[in-house]
């Protein structure tokens, strides 16, 4: 890890747990996409009009949920997998609704999938308040210049946005969608036909047979061995 480095998954996801919970992994996957009978890579019902955004992947919605299926390749350039595909039976599983609210597509850079010893969490990062008053136009070009003569007298030194001696500033982080680790019947490597191709993933099994395939962009599967091994750690 660089010195310029943002903080990790895990130094994010710490700042939700609670007293006497133990982070046992953390992974960042920006976009999921929907592996669900009747259902659309959205999520949604067979028949609704495609999503925003859904449409860089070269094909309609309700296509990509087949070819996550089936393992029909997704056609266009820059095409890029999901890091999550969630699966189940039918619309009302546990895995679907779990992310009943959160956006396939919409989700920031630091969107992060985390196991602890409690619960199963899904975390981004939290809106900025509105409430804020703004600061008037005349200060904020005065702090501008005063900030330019610092920079320009100043010999601290910088790694990227982090300062020596500052403690690096992390996103403020939120939950979005949890479940508890009593919902959860297994952890194990599995893997997964996605785009004329079977890739290594994550595998995590409901009571009710639906799940979450993680991908997270990652072809080593030592790593999702080594993350279904913490897994065991908070049973």
């Amino acid at each position: 890890m660089a010195f310029a480095d943002a903080p990790g998954a895990a130094t994010l996801a710490r700042q939700v747990t609670t007293e006497g919970e133990v982070l046992l992994w953390a992974a960042h996957g920006r976009e999921f996409a929907f592996d669900v009978a009747g259902h659309d890579a959205a999520g949604q019902p067979h028949g609704h009009a495609v999503p925003r955004g859904f449409g860089a992947f070269g094909m309609g919605a309700a296509t990509m949920a087949v070819g996550m299926a089936m393992g029909t390749d997704l056609p266009g350039e820059g095409a890029v997998p999901p890091a999550v595909v969630v699966f189940g039976a039918d619309g009302d599983c546990r895995a679907r609704t779990l992310l009943t609210g959160v956006e396939p597509r919409g989700g920031t850079p630091w969107r992060t999938w985390a196991l602890t010893s409690a619960r199963l969490l899904v975390l981004d990062v939290r809106p900025p308040s509105t409430g804020e008053p703004r600061t008037p136009l005349l200060r904020r070009t005065l702090e501008r210049g005063r900030d330019l003569v610092h920079v320009l007298t100043d010999r601290t030194r910088r790694y990227g946005p982090n300062t020596e001696g500052v403690a690096v500033a992390r996103k403020p982080m939120t939950v979005v969608a949890a479940t508890g680790r009593e919902h959860l019947h297994d952890v194990a490597v599995a893997r997964r036909r996605l785009r004329m191709r079977t890739r290594p993933c994550l595998r995590l099994s409901f009571v009710d047979g639906s799940g979450l395939d993680l991908l997270l962009g990652v072809e080593d599967e030592s790593v999702f061995e080594w993350m279904a091994e913490l897994s065991g750690e908070g049973r």
